[in-house]
């Protein structure tokens, strides 16, 4: 099925695009959320006069998520956590963790958004951590792990 894509869908494509799904996907998925139309004459014209409002809402979006981007690339953000001698971490360091750390400075930022390296910090020490804003707008920042003094 042909359909007129009206909000951003990771994985599919951004709004104002035409695209080809499977009929199931569209009728039982994306036409119900409101995500997108069946892509007829009609709807690529509503489409077409919403344009300008949906590239002026996307630019928007451009310019917050740019600045977020500057507020985060280069941070530096420090957890504790239990670890063995061997700088093991007893569990591991997750993304609530880190989204704590930075929230403050990245607002519209969701956790889920933020990316560990091999699923999670399990070991002490310096670890890059990458974060997707919006789009292909992505910063990236350091976590240093350090263990606590509980014996």
């Amino acid at each position: 099925m042909k359909i007129v894509i009206l909000e951003d869908v990771e994985n599919l494509g951004y709004a104002g695009d035409i695209k080809e799904v499977k009929d199931g996907f569209a009728r039982n998925y994306l036409i119900p959320k409101g995500k997108v139309l069946q892509a007829t004459k009609n709807n690529i014209k509503f489409v077409e006069e919403k344009r300008k409002n949906i590239l002026r809402k996307i630019n928007k979006k451009m310019e917050t998520a740019n600045k977020i981007k500057k507020a985060l690339e280069g941070i530096t953000v420090e957890v504790s956590a239990r670890a063995g001698e061997k700088g093991k971490l007893f569990g591991s360091v997750t993304t609530n963790e880190i989204f704590e750390q930075i929230k403050d400075k990245a607002k519209d930022i969701d956790k889920k958004d933020i990316k560990l390296p091999e699923g999670g910090i399990k070991t002490v020490g310096e670890h890059n951590v990458e974060i997707s804003i919006y789009r292909d707008i992505k910063a990236s920042f350091k976590v240093i792990v350090k263990p606590t003094d509980e014996q």
